[in-house]
């Protein structure tokens, strides 16, 4: 009994000297963390091809996320010039299947195309009423059409009937 004494007492004390430690470590929460951290924890839908828009309209097009050199992550948007740009997460939330974000248009034009970004995707060619082929020869229905029979070839002898 008096060694489990012992070993709890022990326990306690180099807890009871850590815990001041610990406590200088974490640094208190503020105020307005309940809010952030509420909507943080929404979720977003973000599928490349939804639409990326600013407070003053619609920066492009969602390609996908990628980490910046500072290790935060942000969206790359193809914008209506072709070119892939970082737009960062700040004010990020969902409406509808686009995403709204903090970033300006005249922000978004002014930063710098992401280098050995693939090129925009080529747009697919539908085919046109122009370039479908249309049958040369109207169909004919063979209930209104009389049924042709060969012209009777000059070579051949006449059937003759058995006598």
């Amino acid at each position: 009994m008096t060694i489990k004494t012992a070993l709890l007492a022990g326990a306690a004390a180099a807890f009871m000297t850590a815990a001041p430690a610990l406590a200088q470590e974490t640094t208190p929460a503020p105020a307005a963390a309940p809010a952030a951290a509420a909507s943080s924890q929404q979720s977003l839908s973000l599928n490349p091809g939804s639409s990326v828009a600013g407070p003053d309209g619609e920066l492009g097009k969602l390609e996908g996320v990628q980490s910046n050199a500072e290790g935060k992550q942000e969206l790359t948007v193809r914008g209506a010039d072709g070119q892939l740009r970082a737009v960062p997460l700040s004010g990020i939330r969902q409406e509808g299947t686009g995403v709204v974000v903090a970033y300006t248009k005249a922000e978004f034009d002014a930063a710098a195309p992401i280098a050995g970004a693939p090129p925009a995707p080529a747009p697919s060619a539908a085919p046109t009423p122009d370039t479908m082929s249309e049958p040369t020869t109207e169909p004919t229905d063979p209930a209104t059409t009389e049924p042709t029979t060969p012209a009777p070839d000059a070579s051949t002898p006449a059937p003759t009937e058995p006598q």
